[in-house]
């Protein structure tokens, strides 16, 4: 969790996790984007789909389900797309109604640092409770093995 004037905007609790990547920006959106490299790049039990097909436009809509430890799945809408910097999505439904979610890359040399952050709606003291005790640790856990494997994945496509 972060406090930054940079999500001052958004009402919630900041969640954010980083990693370094060995690759060009443009590679590493690219398999944030296209529908078949992201699926790859799921932990166990996550299947995205794009509701509306790619590439991603303000207005796309994407399903998340998950089906790891115990169900959830929600429906997301793409807010602002800066291509090969930026990807910022809105929570229509599910746990995370009203939550935003915000997916950020940027030069470090000739590697990339990408960022995804999740700035959480609570929506009560149940749905704090949960996100507490168990939603947030399932995230992290979700967001920390997608970036693993972004990594992986992007850094063997390095040539490409």
């Amino acid at each position: 969790m972060i406090a930054s004037p940079q999500y001052a905007q958004y009402a919630g609790e900041v969640n954010q996790h980083t990693r370094l990547i060995r690759a060009k920006r443009a590679l590493v959106f690219r398999m944030l984007t296209e529908e078949e490299a992201a699926g790859k790049l799921c932990p166990k039990g996550t299947r995205v789909t794009h509701v509306s097909p790619p590439p991603y436009k303000v207005g796309s809509l994407i399903r998340t389900n998950i089906d790891h430890i115990f169900r959830m799945a929600w429906n997301t809408r793409v807010e602002e797309v800066v291509p090969d910097n930026k990807i910022r999505l809105l929570f229509l439904d599910g746990f995370f109604a009203g939550s935003t979610e915000i997916w950020e890359l940027a030069d470090q040399g000739d590697d990339t640092e990408v960022s995804h952050t999740i700035i959480v709606q609570h929506g009560g003291f149940l749905k704090r409770l949960a996100w507490l005790l168990k939603v947030r640790r399932k995230h992290d856990k979700m967001v920390e093995c997608f970036l693993d494997n972004l990594k992986t994945a992007s850094e063997s496509r390095v040539l490409e």
